[in-house]
């Protein structure tokens, strides 16, 4: 399953990146609108607010600020180790699970990157050589981010997809609302008609529409709903073909201390890359506690903090 980080999970480009996930799964275009669904979802409250009359501030001033904040909020996050919980399904064509999964993760991040370290499957905690083998991964992936060439690549990398994202598309309608207490900025997404896809990945962000919401205090995501509302075949569909329905939502809580973790990230959806073909999935990653805590990685030995021959630190 491919990470949900803050980042990538926001980068429309991990969508279809990600169906290995972010970009990562979904279910059938909701037959109420994207707007509907995101605002039940963030609990919509109507208030009076002091700046709900002043002018909206510019749309690609706020993008670029969301992107700016993606980047700067996985190094904030090294302070949390967080428990997740992802649900995987394949289903068929009519949204009947034919298979499920459920897992557990402890979520930590060095050097920005997101790291997860498996705990138990379907409820049942791994077994002593199935810890072992878990520890050697994710010993392995710690030496990897804490490369510095590797670590230049990925952050290469995370830019260009940032770049898609900020070119891509378009910020349109923006309205505030008062969203559980904060003021939040809300637009809707659509193709920017000034962007002329060249490849299959960017032809797939380019045909997502739905809703974003955007603290305004602080420039963060706090809610992204987005979806396919028609086929997008590329190559005549030789190369890829995403049907209609695809979708994906991702929302963010702000802790106390000002960091943005998120708490969910769902979606459903099927598709197909060239001759490789994805079957009908879904999926749900709930974060169901996080601790702060000063953590300091080492290479030697064991897998993450709380946990015997721990090689990550908890102060």
């Amino acid at each position: 399953m491919p990470r949900f980080s803050p980042l990538h999970t926001a980068t429309a480009a991990t969508f279809v990146l990600s169906l290995p996930l972010l970009a990562q799964t979904q279910r059938p275009a909701p037959a109420a609108s994207t707007r509907k669904a995101s605002e039940q979802s963030a609990s919509f409250v109507q208030a009076d607010d002091p700046n709900n009359h002043a002018p909206l501030p510019d749309a690609a001033v706020v993008k670029q600020r969301v992107l700016d904040n993606l980047k700067k909020t996985e190094a904030e996050q090294e302070r949390y180790i967080c428990r997740i919980a992802r649900e995987e399904d394949s289903t068929d064509k009519n949204g009947r699970v034919k298979k499920g999964e459920i897992k557990d993760y402890d979520m930590f991040y060095v050097n920005g990157r997101e790291i997860d370290e498996l705990i138990s499957k379907n409820g049942k905690i791994l077994d002593a050589g199935q810890q072992t083998k878990e520890a050697d991964r994710v010993k392995k992936e710690i030496e990897k981010d804490s490369d510095e060439k590797h670590l230049a690549k990925e952050q290469a990398d995370d830019e260009k997809q940032l770049d898609l994202v900020l070119h891509a598309l378009r910020y349109t309608n923006g309205h505030r609302q008062i969203v559980n207490g904060r003021s939040t900025l809300i637009y809707d997404l659509s193709g920017d008609p000034s962007f002329h896809p060249k490849n299959v990945q960017e032809t797939f962000v380019h045909n997502m529409t739905g809703i974003i919401q955007i603290d305004e205090t602080t420039g963060e995501l706090v809610d992204l709903n987005a979806h396919l509302d028609h086929d997008v075949k590329i190559g005549g569909g030789l190369l890829a073909n995403i049907h209609k329905g695809f979708w994906i939502h991702i929302h963010q809580v702000r802790r106390s201390d000002g960091v943005w973790i998120p708490d969910l990230a769902e979606g459903k959806g099927d598709a197909r890359a060239a001759l490789f073909l994805h079957p009908y999935f879904q999926f749900k990653q709930t974060t169901s506690s996080c601790h702060l805590t000063n953590v300091t990685t080492q290479t030697g030995e064991g897998t993450v903090a709380g946990q015997a021959g721990s090689n990550v630190k908890i102060n």
